[in-house]
């Protein structure tokens, strides 16, 4: 009696399909996962560069009597006095910031692409609120933005120094400038580190500040860190005033006189809307 060959059952057409369904949702829920592993990988880079930087810039001002860098000069921007104490422009970049547009300003050699940091020079740009005075002219008429004393600084351990920005070619962290270079309307969730700034302090330390994308009214797009309290860091003195003469026109103020702490109240008192 011939033996009989046993039936090989294959899977039908529903079974792969389910499969196929199975593991596109594994795939789904995993792939988030792994993008915001490698971001936290990313910020934890830049926050080390933050760390590295923010001991450069404290060398720099043991050295300069204990003036902080000066924004601008007729020499540059504050970046360039710090390269000095940093000599690795890599440094400067941060691993989540790839843009090139604007960038190509002949005095860093790492371009086309942005540097990744910016500097305090207040909470609102030239008001003088952060380490570098009101803006100003010096002699031959170049625009300046000298650097204060440390001890004009109330508490240099609650003012950020310098981070993360989509500024340039100015590189400000200013919160008219921080996200300059992205479009109008920008998601809050977009923001690079999924929102968690990395800044170095007044002190040399650095760490994370959670920030937003917002509208201030009659002035467009600013970033705003998502605590008031937070805000306060970009105000080497809550009480300070900008020069005598600063016009708030064409900047996301109320009035020339307000201290930066009244700044930041504007801020958090409905003239921003908070972009999800």
């Amino acid at each position: 009696m011939p033996r009989r060959t046993p039936m090989v059952r294959g899977f039908t057409l529903i079974e792969l399909l389910v499969v196929i369904a199975i593991i596109a949702i594994i795939a789904a829920i995993l792939f988030p996962v792994f993008a915001q592993a490698r971001e936290k990988a990313r910020a934890m880079s830049c926050l080390s560069n933050m760390k590295q930087a923010g001991l450069a810039w404290s060398m720099y001002t043991q050295d300069y009597d204990e003036t902080t860098l000066p924004q601008l000069t007729g020499a540059g921007y504050w970046y360039l006095p710090l390269q000095a104490y940093v000599k690795n422009w890599n440094m400067m970049l941060c691993p989540s910031r790839s843009d090139t547009a604007g960038c190509q300003d002949g005095s860093i050699p790492v371009s086309p692409r942005c540097l990744g940091y910016g500097y305090n020079d207040g909470f609102v740009s030239d008001t003088g609120y952060g380490l570098s005075y009101t803006q100003t002219k010096d002699l031959r008429g170049n625009t300046l933005r000298p650097g204060r004393s440390l001890a004009a600084i109330t508490t240099p351990a609650d003012c950020v120094a310098f981070g993360d920005t989509y500024d340039n070619p100015g590189y400000s962290i200013a919160m008219d400038n921080i996200l300059s270079r992205l479009p109008k309307g920008v998601s809050s969730g977009g923001l690079r580190h999924m929102q968690n700034f990395n800044f170095a302090f007044a002190d040399g330390h650095a760490k994370n500040i959670r920030m937003q994308a917002g509208e201030y009214s009659g002035f467009g797009l600013v970033g705003i860190p998502a605590s008031p309290t937070d805000a306060l860091k970009w105000c080497s003195d809550p009480n300070i005033v900008p020069a005598a003469g600063f016009k708030a026109s064409g900047y996301p103020l109320q009035s020339g006189m307000e201290t930066c702490a009244q700044a930041v109240a504007g801020f958090y008192s409905g003239r921003v809307s908070v972009n999800p």
